[in-house]
């Protein structure tokens, strides 16, 4: 397309004499370009795109693989990291986010190599990236939007991470070099400082806390490798490191780890109380995710084009027996268990015309969500700290309610759905996340060897502990993204209560509560991979007596849990 043919393209007009969107006009022809390899030219198209719309979150991340393609990795990895902030929900393919991360970085790849080989030992900089040291990544866009956005999810890159941990101790102090020890402080916050330690950084980070404490002057970057080790908020004396001037990226530090739980302490006495939380089993559970609250998150997806709940169930499940709601506006959504409410702002975000009341134990959880959900969506979710066994007094039924991950932690789940059905309207649907028997049995075993071990629930006893399980055939356990921070692991190892059900307990409630099963829910390759396969097999995905032979045959199927979705009469 020469210039001419593309100006009268800028101006073509839609039906109803709509003039056509130039950045989408400009973003189809970058996208052919791109396809016939035309590279340099697919790169002069998405920059016109960016021109007209910077927040094209698409055209960053399809401009960054162009621009790999022709060797630019630096500018490359400018524009991974735009798309990763414009797109947070990218986060969830962490597997190629990383391997992206190796292309447009590739010191980063050598040193996860020199850092497995050398494991448990701790490289220096020059020793992981040559001679340049640690200013060889030290300034890369991406590197620094993943380590201040989500918890890392793979071993590897956790380990040469410890490892550059410690060689940040003695590294030569630049600009770059602080602004990359503030990202992985602010990494080390986020995974609530799971990472392992030496006996010699431990003697270390107590010998600069004390330093602090005593009202020393703590350069910028002591302040940052302190706060790699230890939340900034636990020191004594914050008001003090809080009203100096620090270069911008340590005030960003000081903001997460000072600032926003300040302002959590403060909300937690704006959050009602529904009802008194007196069962044992409930005082326990809420103890434990007051100390850890459960999950730690930075970004939400954004962006998302809301839909019915019955259309997202047709989609899901177009074979199921649902009966339509036939609701666009005041879904009434109770979250039972919402946690630090990720799950509540998702669905709230998901579901067209959702109102939510979203419920948990926690009041520590309950504050971080308040805090962390997004302005637009304040009107819309509603926190209060409450005990789904007592919210049967609750004078209100809901559309919609969901509760996953959290029946299971409770002394009789059947009992909590029981209570939670009865807050169902007739017709309503319920979303339900439950452990599987099978899909848990290597964490049972940890469990059982942490028991044996004597091991507590500290954050010192989570990371021996991981570190031991790694040496064992456990260390399948890698595959639960919660093995990640230490809140997450605790909650997958060391809770002080967990059940475990099977599909056919779930066929059998179901058949008690005259619940119709619409399905079991996935990620969309897995679910069209079991379309695909009950269809070949001439079975519904509805007959749970042939889910549950597949699990028999497949034990992992499950492995995170049961989500499933039923309907009430």
């Amino acid at each position: 397309m020469n210039r001419k043919q593309r100006r009268a393209a800028l101006k073509q007009k839609l039906p109803g004499g709509a003039v056509a969107d130039p950045a989408a006009q400009l973003f189809a022809e970058a996208i052919a370009l791109q396809r016939q390899n035309k590279f340099a030219d697919a790169t002069r198209a998405y920059k016109r795109v960016l021109l007209i719309k910077p927040d094209h979150a698409e055209a960053n991340n399809n401009l960054g693989i162009v621009l790999l393609a022709q060797g630019k990795a630096s500018e490359a990895s400018a524009h991974f990291a735009r798309a990763l902030t414009l797109m947070p929900q990218l986060f969830e393919q962490y597997q190629g986010i990383c391997a992206t991360l190796v292309a447009v970085l590739p010191p980063i790849g050598e040193a996860i190599r020199k850092t497995l080989a050398a494991w448990p030992k701790r490289l220096t900089g020059e020793e992981m990236f040559g001679s340049a040291g640690v200013v060889a990544i030290a300034g890369d866009p991406l590197l620094r939007c993943l380590l201040q956005s989500v918890p890392v999810r793979e071993l590897a890159l956790e380990r040469m991470l410890t490892s550059l941990r410690a060689a940040l101790m003695s590294e030569s102090t630049t600009d770059s070099v602080i602004e990359l020890g503030c990202a992985l402080a602010r990494q080390c916050f986020i995974n609530e400082y799971v990472f392992a330690t030496t006996p010699k950084e431990d003697v270390w980070v107590d010998e600069l806390k004390s330093a602090v404490a005593a009202g020393g002057d703590v350069s910028p970057m002591q302040l940052v490798a302190l706060a790699m080790y230890l939340p900034l908020y636990a020191l004594p004396n914050t008001d003090a490191l809080i009203g100096r001037r620090w270069p911008p990226a340590v005030a960003d530090v000081l903001t997460q780890q000072i600032r926003e739980p300040a302002q959590e302490l403060v909300l937690r006495a704006s959050i009602p109380r529904l009802t008194e939380i007196e069962d044992d089993v409930s005082r326990r559970v809420q103890q434990q995710y007051e100390e850890n609250p459960y999950p730690r998150w930075v970004h939400v997806a954004d962006q998302v084009l809301p839909v019915s709940i019955d259309q997202y169930l047709r989609d899901m499940f177009p074979a199921a027996p649902l009966t339509p709601l036939g609701k666009t506006e005041e879904l009434e959504t109770l979250v039972a268990g919402c946690g630090t409410g990720w799950h509540a702002i998702e669905l709230t975000q998901k579901f067209r015309g959702a109102r939510v009341l979203a419920v948990d134990l926690s009041a520590t959880s309950l504050a971080f969500a308040k805090r962390s959900t997004p302005v637009r969506l304040i009107d819309r979710i509603d926190y209060a700290q409450g005990d789904i066994l007592k919210l049967g007094a609750l004078a209100r039924t809901f559309d919609v309610i969901d509760a996953s991950g959290v029946l299971h932690h409770m002394a009789d789940p059947m009992h909590g759905w029981r209570i939670l059905l009865a807050l169902l309207r007739p017709g309503g649907l319920m979303h339900v996340g439950l452990y599987s028997e099978l899909g848990r049995r290597d964490v049972v075993k940890a469990r059982a060897f942490i028991a044996e071990r004597g091991l507590g629930a500290s954050p010192a006893e989570i990371r021996v502990a991981r570190q031991e399980l790694l040496e064992m055939p456990l260390r399948s356990l890698v595959r639960f993204s919660d093995f990640f921070t230490t809140s997450e692991c605790r909650d997958l190892l060391f809770h002080v209560q967990e059940a475990h059900v099977t599909i056919l307990a779930i066929k059998n409630f179901l058949a008690e509560e005259n619940l119709r099963f619409l399905g079991f829910e996935f990620d969309a390759a897995n679910l069209q991979r079991y379309r695909t396969a009950f269809a070949h097999e001439g079975w519904s995905m509805t007959d749970l007596d042939r889910w549950h032979a597949l699990e028999t045959d497949y034990p992992d199927t499950f492995s995170g849990m049961y989500q499933l979705w039923v309907q009430k009469s």
